[in-house]
């Protein structure tokens, strides 16, 4: 009596397994289509299609850095700078090390006259992703503690061996803390990106009829302090130049692809 039962529901695993997988499989025809469409000068077309493969479970999850880098691409060709922009950026969130999409979010900022970042987070992790820095450091960092260990119960301690195993320690761990301290995705989750067709006026308080403190570009890169309502406390950095006031949220999306409000 439960025979037929387990073949039904092998049977209907089966079935969802091959779905699965023939979706899967046909992602990266969907995604070379539209690259063809990108390539031939269709930017309209191909845009559809990123748009519609970022909806994906697979990609909505987790996400893509080529994706969102040609999105960028086809945005820029449709003549969207700010949503371009913005699709480098995420990109970048994705892979940091991605050479192409820093490039063109430099040349995309410099279109809306916003100087492109350039800091040491930016410099260090062109060369080498910082999750390889994180993980690549604390391995090095662990190898030299069990060494340090190792050494302190030998009999015969040799002063050199102790001090390449304190070098180990230092360098492995200082170079995780480092990957950790550059990696973009550790202060995503409050960052926006300034998406309106127009300058966005930055007030004193959480009101229309408060005092400008100034105003921001589109492309503009955020971090929200607070929240208010529909308003957001925002900075455009540190230091004495950074901008600091009230904007209206629906000016700016979240730079992480699933926060509420992002498309």
């Amino acid at each position: 009596m439960m025979k037929r039962p387990l073949l039904q529901l092998f049977f209907r695993l089966f079935l969802l397994t091959l779905s699965l997988a023939s979706m899967r499989a046909g992602l990266p025809e969907d995604f070379a289509s539209a690259n063809g469409k990108l390539s031939s000068g269709h930017a309209d077309e191909a845009l559809s299609t990123y748009k519609t493969l970022l909806t994906y479970p697979e990609f909505k999850a987790s996400g893509s850095a080529e994706i969102w880098y040609n999105r960028g691409l086809a945005e820029m060709k449709t003549g969207d700078a700010v949503a371009a922009s913005l699709s480098f950026r995420r990109a970048l969130l994705l892979d940091p090390a991605l050479a192409p999409a820093r490039v063109e979010l430099s040349k995309t900022l410099g279109s809306l006259g916003i100087r492109a970042p350039n800091g040491w987070k930016e410099r260090s992790i062109q060369s080498i992703h910082p999750e390889t820095m994180i993980v690549g450091g604390a391995v090095i960092g662990w190898i030299g503690a069990l060494g340090l260990i190792v050494l302190v119960f030998q009999a015969s301690r040799k002063k050199a061996l102790i001090v390449l195993a304190l070098t180990l320690i230092l360098f492995g761990h200082g170079t995780s803390l480092l990957g950790t301290l550059a990696d973009p995705r550790r202060t995503a989750r409050h960052q926006a990106v300034l998406t309106a067709k127009e300058s966005v006026t930055v007030r004193a308080t959480p009101a229309d009829s408060a005092t400008e403190s100034g105003k921001l570009d589109p492309g503009t890169l955020i971090s929200i302090l607070s929240q208010n309502g529909a308003w957001w406390y925002v900075s455009t950095g540190t230091g004495s130049v950074a901008l600091q006031g009230w904007i209206h949220s629906n000016t700016a999306t979240p730079l992480l692809s699933c926060s509420k409000g992002s498309s």
